[in-house]
């Protein structure tokens, strides 16, 4: 597998918020991890529309981006970049896949520790192992005005704070059903991926501050 420079790391990995759609029943009390693990692995493959800011302290202005995602289990994560220029980004098993101007280069994750750490982050939200992630986050799941949810995922390990701050999902309970909108990802270096989902063709997204 061909190493993948540095610069061109912290460009990819944001890339990897690759959470497709999690959906699970409205419960009638506080929401549980148990009940959004179960509901989570029952999840079929899936695919979304998604529009994506990247703010990285190696570059003046934050960058912008949309397409879609799709997950197909068990493990096999898509990212199509539609705009502003065709891409794609696939990570299946231990391989990384990224597709541009007719060009590929695949890179395994043993040689990407941040994307092996957001691989098998991401994964575990995608598959319902959520109980799996209690070794390296703290996970607090808690109710959001309305009717919705954010469950943040806060690195215990030394090994991982060095490369992430936190992973923040967000979404809204709908005819019995919750679905993601939000997740950001904010890495140890100051870098931070924010990337909605489900958004129509043209719906411009929130912008946020450029500083973290």
């Amino acid at each position: 597998m061909t190493p993948i420079p540095s610069i061109a790391r912290r460009l990819l990995a944001p890339a990897l918020l690759l959470p497709g759609l999690l959906c699970l029943p409205l419960p009638t009390l506080a929401i549980e991890l148990e009940t959004l693990a179960a509901a989570l692995a029952a999840r079929g493959a899936d695919s979304t529309t998604y529009e994506q800011t990247r703010y990285l302290s190696i570059l003046d202005e934050p960058l912008e981006s949309s397409g879609r995602l799709a997950f197909e289990p068990p493990d096999r994560l898509v990212q199509e970049q539609l705009a502003p220029e065709p891409r794609t980004l696939i990570l299946d098993g231990e391989e990384m896949t990224y597709s541009a101007a007719g060009r590929e280069r695949v890179v395994s994750l043993d040689d990407s520790p941040q994307g092996a750490a957001l691989a098998a982050s991401l994964r575990g939200i995608l598959n319902g192992q959520v109980e799996a992630l209690r070794d390296d986050y703290e996970l607090v799941l808690r109710e959001r005005a309305g009717d919705g949810w954010q469950l943040n995922l806060l690195p215990l390990t030394e090994e991982l704070a060095d490369r992430i701050r936190r992973i923040e999902v967000i979404g809204q309970f709908r005819d019995q059903r919750a679905e993601v909108e939000r997740m950001t990802l904010e890495f140890a270096n100051g870098d931070r991926s924010v990337m909605r989902l489900g958004v129509p063709a043209g719906d411009a997204p929130d912008r946020e501050p450029t500083s973290p």
